[in-house]
């Protein structure tokens, strides 16, 4: 484990306690609830999908450790063992026989596509989920971890990102129909790389059927351009 390139930044994320430690926004954070570097091993894809922030039910189910000793190996291996159901609804987007050919899928989509999330901590204390957080809070947590997944996307260079949710999306600079709380948005020169970025809306149940074959007809124009080749 300590020889991966992503090592040191994986450790340093599991340590990372700057939102825990800063006062207007600690009482958002389980303290039992360490940061999640990523879902899945993420070296060697070239395509990514990056939500807002990991689930508290990850941790109450049992499928990533309190332990921070164990945290790294439950987080690379979480889909060895399970699928939880906000995984399953991605998946939709990548049912497709052309674009499980392109990637070369054989089994599951997580062989060959990374999740990375933009905040790595979990926001439930108290039941206040991500979306019950006021705008100021939310950039304050962001501006706090988003060097994370700078750095990550720095060292894995994807080809493809599917940005999943409104935050996200605005992060990556795609404008959502809704009005833009906050504007934190890098650039592909600060990343060091050339990418494209497909947003999808997070929905609270499904999405729709037409909504499903729209992303799939941008994912499989993307795949077939020569920056993925």
């Amino acid at each position: 484990m300590e020889s991966r390139i992503d090592y040191a930044l994986m450790k340093a994320i599991l340590n990372c306690r700057e939102c825990k430690n800063q006062t207007d926004i600690t009482r958002h954070f389980p303290d039992d609830c360490l940061p999640v570097c990523c879902f899945g091993d993420p070296l060697g894809k070239k395509v990514f999908v990056v939500g807002i922030n990991p689930s508290k039910a990850e941790y109450g189910s049992g499928y990533l450790e309190r332990d921070v000793g164990k945290a790294l190996e439950s987080q690379m291996t979480y889909f060895d063992r399970r699928e939880y159901r906000f995984f399953e609804e991605i998946a939709r987007f990548f049912d497709d026989d052309v674009i499980t050919t392109k990637l070369g899928i054989v089994k599951s989509l997580w062989e060959q596509v990374g999740y990375l999330d933009l905040v790595k901590c979990v926001t439930a204390k108290n039941n206040e989920q991500w979306n019950g957080l006021k705008a100021s809070e939310k950039r304050a947590i962001i501006e706090n971890c988003q060097v994370f997944l700078e750095r990550q996307l720095g060292l894995y260079q994807p080809r493809l990102i599917i940005a999943y949710g409104k935050d996200v999306g605005m992060w990556f600079g795609v404008k959502d129909s809704d009005k833009e709380e906050f504007n934190i948005i890098p650039s592909h020169r600060k990343l060091g790389f050339q990418y494209e970025v497909i947003y999808v809306p997070q929905r609270q149940g499904k999405h729709s059927r037409p909504e499903v074959n729209e992303v799939k007809e941008k994912i499989k124009k993307a795949l077939a351009s020569a920056r993925y080749a």
